[in-house]
């Protein structure tokens, strides 16, 4: 009885706030849970294989490592990602950070969980889970951090403590608006433990929504590694180029 007053109230709301796709913008149903149509959701592409066994950037041939990693080797031990950024998922990371979709937590948590489970070694053997820190005024203005919803809901499928341990020192240039070199001097000391004790001593598996040259990943496991992490794997939902 409760669920068909719920269902029916969603379809009312549905009539005056109709409920779309977001990516598409295809109406969906009142009910649907995922906020993005089937269609989108089967357009998203998984990140191909061989990857760099550091990095996890796709590869067009089948070496163990890439160029860059081979030049100058991350602080983490190895980075996982699920997908490609592109597409629909592009547009649902960017409706979820930038247009408060909050709702699309879920599903986006759901495409890392199913990946994670589909490769055992992203959270073997992790002894605590967390994620890249927002600084304090872009918290303010977003009201949330999109990579902590990540993480938590990897730490709740999996049973691992999803702890709050970084924070960002200061605001920093978008980095999707810089050379690689200038990401990785732009974000050069600017994370700071500011309590390692769910960490010290353990594998950590950290969170971001999308990697692209790994600057924020690396100086987040500098940081991590500097107060007492035994080791650093880092897991993102989606890979740019």
């Amino acid at each position: 009885m409760l669920q068909a007053i719920e269902t029916i109230g969603k379809t009312f709301l549905n009539l005056l706030y109709p409920l779309r796709c977001a990516s598409c913008g295809k109406d969906l149903e009142a009910t649907d849970k995922l906020h993005v149509c089937g269609s989108c959701l089967n357009s998203i592409r998984p990140n191909p294989a061989p990857h760099c066994a550091i990095c996890g950037r796709s590869l067009h041939n089948a070496k163990d490592i890439c160029a860059d990693c081979r030049k100058d080797r991350p602080c983490f031990e190895r980075a996982y990602s699920a997908c490609v950024y592109e597409g629909a998922l592009k547009d649902m990371i960017h409706a979820f950070k930038f247009k408060r979709r909050i709702a699309l937590s879920g599903t986006l948590s759901k495409i890392m969980v199913d990946f994670a489970r589909d490769n055992y070694e992203v959270y073997e053997g992790i002894g605590a889970i967390t994620f890249v820190p927002l600084h304090a005024g872009r918290l303010r203005e977003r009201e949330f951090n999109q990579s902590e919803a990540l993480a938590r809901g990897l730490g709740l499928a999996f049973g691992i403590s999803c702890a709050d341990v970084l924070s960002k020192a200061r605001k920093t240039a978008p980095q999707n608006e810089l050379s690689k070199d200038e990401r990785a001097l732009n974000l050069a000391g600017v994370f700071k433990v500011k309590d390692a004790t769910a960490i010290i001593g353990k594998k950590v598996l950290l969170i971001d929504d999308v990697m692209t040259t790994g600057s924020t990943l690396n100086e987040c496991a500098k940081a991590l590694a500097g107060a007492g992490a035994k080791a650093v794997r880092c897991c993102t939902l989606a890979r740019g180029t």
